[in-house]
């Protein structure tokens, strides 16, 4: 603000509180006239702060005190000294409570200001998590649908070759928002140091849960699913994540890939888990998702028995397509973004010689 601002808007409240003061008391104390000195006292206090308003609102008062002792309008000299304290306290008052929005406003301001400033730190480690998903690995093609319900997710993945082996990870951190996607990243920094030590599924996700179970709040926990997938089977361990399905063209069946009474990462400081080996012959194909789509209002109701249905109905489906078929029915083209967060990734196992 220029000085010459600054000086403008002193002698304007100045002059308007001065003549709506002696107005005031020049028509007998009309309410209608009254009201009006609040304009410079919130005016100065707005732009200078209470002490400003505190100043406009003495000289209000002053002036008619001044000027009902000029005119005489009345006699009665305590009841006017009285009423012009009266005065003088709503002005004070009206100041006093303009200053204090003015200061939650300040508050609120800053706070809304380090709130953006952190959930944009907290996109750029998000954003870092995820690296992107390869179409295919040696004889196996990929398909894969993310999205978010907000900025930021709880859903996590991971995929990479491993030794000659496609590894897969698919987690769904409880919860949403800032925290969820800041663990997602403390997840994936344990799932990829687990890796350089072991690829033993059932060594590996126990040490991510020793790794990540002490971090976690009480009322936070992880479900995860890990597979290594080499030429011809399919190991893997479930840690309460919804069940990835295994269709088999050749055998007509869907199998539901599950473990034994394993709870969920974060829950116990030791997690007794076991790895679980499978076939997986030309055709197959393994469809995993993160209950974004299992809730959703499209499969809410029978969820494993809809996505069964779909990998039946559509055998010869390239793997991609299949993602964007169960991408699409729990997210129709109306809706702008999903209610919960969805990764929903599927793999088959091609025919014909390595890529």
């Amino acid at each position: 603000m220029t000085r010459v601002t600054r000086v403008s808007i002193v002698a304007i409240t100045s002059i308007f509180a001065v003549a709506i003061g002696i107005a005031d008391v020049s028509t007998g104390y009309l309410p209608e006239i009254t009201i009006f000195i609040l304009v410079p006292v919130m005016a100065g206090t707005y732009y200078f702060g209470f002490r400003y308003g505190f100043f406009v609102a003495i000289i209000a008062a002053t002036s008619e005190l001044v000027a009902h002792l000029k005119l005489e309008v009345d006699a009665r000299h305590a009841e006017v000294i009285a009423n012009t304290i009266s005065h003088t306290f709503i002005y004070i008052l009206t100041a006093a409570l303009i200053a204090r929005l003015l200061k939650q406003l300040e508050t609120i301001t800053s706070l809304e200001e380090q709130r953006s400033n952190d959930i944009a730190i907290a996109k750029k480690v998000h954003g870092s998590v995820f690296a992107p998903i390869p179409r295919s690995y040696g004889k196996l093609s990929i398909g894969s649908k993310v999205a978010f319900a907000s900025e930021l997710g709880g859903d996590y993945y991971f995929i990479a070759g491993v030794e000659g082996r496609l590894f897969f990870c698919i987690a769904d951190i409880s919860g949403k928002s800032t925290a969820a996607a800041l663990f997602a990243a403390l997840l994936n920094q344990s799932v990829t140091e687990a890796l350089e030590h072991t690829t033993d599924l059932t060594a590996l996700v126990e040490r991510v849960n020793s790794h990540i179970s002490s971090a976690l709040p009480e009322d936070m926990f992880v479900t995860m699913f890990c597979a290594l997938i080499s030429e011809d089977e399919l190991s893997y361990v479930n840690a309460g994540h919804p069940p990835p399905l295994l269709y088999s063209k050749q055998e007509g069946t869907v199998k539901m890939l599950q473990s034994s009474s394993a709870l969920p990462i974060g829950i116990a400081a030791e997690l007794k888990i076991e790895s679980t080996i499978e076939p997986f012959r030309p055709g197959e194909v393994l469809l995993a998702t993160t209950d974004g789509i299992t809730e959703s209002i499209a499969f809410r109701d029978r969820p494993q028995e809809k996505l069964e249905e779909m990998l039946s109905e559509n055998p010869d489906a390239e793997a991609q397509d299949l993602a964007n078929l169960v991408f699409t029915k729990a997210v129709p083209g109306d809706m702008k973004n999903p209610l919960d967060d969805i990764i929903v990734i599927c793999i088959k196992r091609q025919n014909g010689r390595q890529t």
